[in-house]
């Protein structure tokens, strides 16, 4: 793992650019973040998109893998990084000498992503980790799906929350998409037993792999 992951995970905290100390939250856990690199090895995407920065922490684990994997396209999309967050995610990155290693686009997502689409944009792999009402994630996902190659996967955070298990629900009827499966070592985790005790997802996040091109009819429809 990365010293300053560590570093972070230890303290509990993160530096701003001027270099004050914030406590950390709304972080992506050491388990979940170990995961999201996992899904990374597996797949060895060339293109990857994460909406959603914030303090930078998932952007850390992506970068790590990243990095040992080779040279990739990779964008992120985060409208408050430099109000909400203090510009912490950016220095993070920074610090860590990832400063080249991805493209930020400061804007509302779903501003940005119809520009990407628009530019004939394609990724093979998306962490969609921002406004979490249904809605809004739904918009997110309708955009990812018209860039997603078929093999690629996206994989969504805090799917504990009840908007995020309703849009999953609803991905679940596409014939193009299947879920995307746990390692089965994953299970042996002391994390993952802790929170099957508590009756808790055994994961923060989960995804689903496309697996053909998205070919429903104009008047498809599926409850969920």
């Amino acid at each position: 793992m990365l010293p300053l992951l560590q570093e972070i995970f230890s303290s509990r905290s993160v530096l701003t650019p001027e270099g004050a100390r914030l406590p950390l939250h709304s972080h992506l856990p050491l388990i979940d973040g170990q995961l999201l690199q996992a899904w990374l090895v597996e797949r060895r995407p060339r293109r990857v998109l994460e909406i959603g920065m914030a303090y930078g922490i998932s952007s850390l684990f992506i970068c790590e893998t990243l990095t040992q994997l080779g040279a990739c396209d990779y964008h992120i999309v985060d409208p408050f990084q430099h109000t909400d967050w203090c510009s912490v995610g950016v220095a993070n990155l920074q610090r860590a000498g990832f400063e080249n290693a991805y493209v930020l686009h400061v804007e509302p997502s779903e501003l940005c992503l119809p520009r990407l689409l628009g530019e004939q944009a394609r990724f093979d792999f998306a962490f969609v980790d921002g406004f979490h009402t249904f809605d809004h994630t739904l918009v997110d996902f309708f955009f990812v799906n018209r860039m997603l190659d078929v093999g690629g996967i996206v994989i969504f955070d805090d799917v504990q929350l009840p908007s995020i298990q309703k849009l999953m629900a609803h991905v679940a009827t596409y014939p193009c998409y299947r879920p995307l499966p746990v390692p089965i070592e994953w299970e042996s985790q002391r994390a993952v037993r802790v929170r099957r005790l508590m009756n808790s997802p055994l994961t923060r996040i989960g995804g689903f792999t496309k697996i053909s091109d998205d070919k429903r009819s104009w008047s498809w429809h599926h409850d969920f």
